[in-house]
Order: structure tokens, then sequence, then C-alpha cells
């Protein structure tokens, strides 16, 4: 079981397909919501967002057994394609599926806000995942929307791709070491970016 769920638990599989109307009950008291948000910018294009994508389709499939709501956003500039959460992921998957390249500049602050509004609808832990291979810009704007969140109780857990980008994303300060940030190169893209749902700190019996 990922390590960043909020506890641990033993209870029958669920069996009911789709799921029933406990569902919603099950992932308030035990999951959660968590939007994984990956950098779409034109120095992603080619493999580094093939393998990016790789990696978001394991942390998907990871985050669902796990009992959270999952979804994906694609950012640069802007909010590129979303994928709103859902209990089985399907939307997430098809979202990433479809992903071919990678353009464009990277400004932070209006992909993390819209980000910000659909984790404000939701309930239980609630977690950003946030990949990029920049900067953040804008930082200060950026910076106050990330300290503004936390003091909502949503959490955070970041990588970046080389020395630099890992720097400005450590910067957000999620609940993880610094060196744990990093993804050092391409190779290591796709077990980087999956390895966001097993890295967020266990807030062990607590509620958010």
């Amino acid at each position: 079981m990922a390590s960043w769920i909020r506890r641990s638990f033993s209870a029958p599989g669920l069996t009911q397909i789709p799921p029933g109307a406990g569902l919603a009950a099950l992932q308030g008291r035990y999951g959660g919501t968590v939007m994984l948000c990956i950098d779409v910018s034109g120095s992603m294009d080619g493999l580094p967002i093939l393998e990016a994508v790789r990696g978001a389709t394991e942390f998907v499939t990871e985050a669902v057994e796990a009992h959270y709501q999952v979804g994906v956003m694609l950012w640069n500039t802007e909010v590129v394609a979303l994928a709103e959460p859902s209990a089985d992921g399907v939307a997430a998957q098809q979202l990433l599926a479809g992903v071919r390249g990678a353009y464009g500049g990277n400004f932070l602050i209006g992909p993390l806000s819209h980000c910000h509004q659909i984790l404000d609808r939701a309930t239980g832990d609630r977690v950003v995942a946030l990949f990029g291979d920049g900067d953040l810009t804008p930082r200060a704007e950026v910076l106050a929307k990330v300290a503004q969140m936390k003091a909502e109780n949503i959490r955070f857990v970041t990588r970046g791709l080389g020395p630099p980008a890992a720097r400005e994303f450590a910067e957000i300060g999620s609940d993880e070491e610094a060196a744990r940030v990093e993804v050092r190169s391409v190779d290591e893209l796709a077990a980087g970016i999956a390895s966001m749902a097993a890295s967020l700190r266990s807030r062990g019996g607590s509620r958010a």
C-alpha cells in the first residue's frame, strides 16, 4: 500500500461494480482526493513527456487502489487539459493515454489556482502531486498560493527534473527530504513521478 495514504487498514475487498453508494463514505474516512499536475511545457517534448505519462499512469493506478479520488492536470502557462478527480481513475487514464507531445512555456500560478478550486470541493485528505522541469514562475505568487493551500490542510509532494528544477520545486516544502524531489535524468522520470504515490508522509490516524 502506498505510504502517502493517511492510515493503514484491513477490510474485505470491494466487490460491487460499479462502486456502490458506500464508496464515498469509505474514501472520506480512509482516502481523499489527489490531483496529479504534470508540466507539459516545450522542454518536456519528446521522450520526457512520454516517460512522464508512463509514471503518471502508474501513479493513478496506485491512488485508486488506495481509495483516493484521482485527477490529472496537464499544465504549461495555463491548464492544457484536465481530468476531474474520480474514484475509478478512468478519466485520468484516458487523458494520459492521449498525450503525444508538449509545448509552450511555464507559468504555474494559474494552473495551481485552478487545482486549489478543485480541491476546495473535496473532503478527506487532499493532496497536490506536482511535477515540473522548470521554475516556479511567478515565484512570489506561487509560494503565497502554496502557503494558503497548506493553511487549509492541503498537502504537497513534488518532483523536479534535474537539479535546477528540483531546487525550485523543493521550495514548495513538501513533507519529504529535498533529495527525494530530484529526478536526475529522463531515464528515471517514469519511476520518479510514480514514486510520488509512495513518498508523502503518512498522517497515521489523524484527520485532515
